[in-house]
């Protein structure tokens, strides 16, 4: 069983207003930051919310067997100048089996009323339920359940959509 921390956060109106050059800087050093502890143990997935969410901007997807590599992580990112600039909007702690791959993820906080539609990937927590799957199933269920949906997207492509 692994720990999980699904982390949301939305970009400052301030960011935006920065030069082109001091955006640049900042994305980078974070960037740098998630490719390195996506190569560490367990995982780090990366997935944007823009365009799906008025609540937030993107989603940190954690998976690790020790609690204190999320505290490490976390404690990392608050070093990064880009943190000035984000403001967590949630953080979902559980534990679960299994590990992302590369599609759409519907994140349910309160989990699915009904059965699984066909065609998706479930990862289930003890009170998380996050699904992968085609855009074409997990919109409506978003609509009609709540909770996020997100597309995976390597570090850099993630920031350069803020």
């Amino acid at each position: 069983m692994r720990l999980w921390a699904f982390s949301l956060f939305r970009v400052l109106p301030e960011f935006r207003r920065l030069e082109a050059e001091g955006q640049e800087h900042l994305k980078e050093e974070f960037a740098l930051l998630l490719s390195r502890w996506q190569a560490r143990e367990g995982f780090l997935a990366v997935h944007s919310l823009v365009g799906f969410s008025a609540e937030a901007d993107f989603l940190l997807w954690q998976g690790v067997e020790d609690p204190r590599a999320l505290q490490a992580f976390r404690r990392e990112l608050h070093r990064t100048r880009l943190m000035g600039y984000l403001e967590p909007v949630a953080l979902y702690l559980d534990r679960g089996e299994g590990e992302p791959g590369e599609g759409f993820l519907a994140l349910l906080p309160y989990g699915l009323e009904g059965a699984l539609p066909g065609g998706v990937r479930a990862f289930r927590g003890e009170n998380l339920l996050a699904l992968e799957g085609p855009w074409e199933v997990l919109f409506p269920l978003t609509l009609r359940e709540g909770g996020h949906l997100a597309v995976r997207r390597t570090p850099r492509e993630l920031l350069d959509e803020l």
